[in-house]
């Protein structure tokens, strides 16, 4: 049998701890881990399956070394999902496999005031920089200012949508 190589250094952290945590704070079960030896005794690697929530994460390729360490890579890259799709669903992204996030739905175009728009970027900044500050460093300017715009939209077409369902009308503020 050929296993790829993985890159499985040391884990900087405690991986399977903050799964923990995050399942515990939206009121999932606690993660549990199964796993399939592969290999010899002397050189072993893991397929690791990570059932949590209503979810079932396993390892594409064997992790070679220790079953602690298998565990703690296999929650790595469950963390890893769940922030790659938190960040699809904050940019309004749908290119995922995940069901995670909803069917897109088209919305009519909005005649807005300018203050609502720029307040709803102000928000929309404000989320993708402190959900994954690190993540946004190495992204160009212009594949920022997309998901920001994005994300400006989706909170203004929600605002829109709310102010509607409760019979809210904005006053009509004139152009400058």
């Amino acid at each position: 049998m050929h296993v790829r190589d993985v890159d499985v250094a040391e884990p900087d952290g405690n991986y399977k701890g903050l799964l923990i945590q995050y399942c515990q704070e939206r009121g999932l079960s606690q993660p549990r881990f199964t796993e399939t030896q592969l290999g010899t005794p002397d050189a072993p690697s893991w397929k690791v399956t990570v059932h949590y929530g209503d979810r079932v994460h396993e390892t594409v390729d064997p992790i070679p070394g220790a079953k602690k360490g298998a565990h703690q890579f296999a929650a790595k890259q469950v963390l890893d999902t769940i922030s790659e799709n938190r960040e699809r669903l904050l940019t309004g992204e749908t290119d995922t496999e995940d069901d995670i996030l909803p069917e897109p739905v088209e919305i009519p175009t909005l005649d807005v005031a300018l203050p609502l728009v720029t307040s709803a970027m102000t928000i929309a900044n404000e989320r993708l920089s402190a959900s994954q500050p690190s993540r946004y460093r190495g992204l160009s300017d212009a594949e920022f200012s997309r998901k920001l715009a994005q994300l400006t939209m989706l909170i203004v077409r929600d605002i829109a949508k709310a102010a509607d369902e409760a019979n809210i009308k904005f006053p009509d503020i004139p152009d400058v």
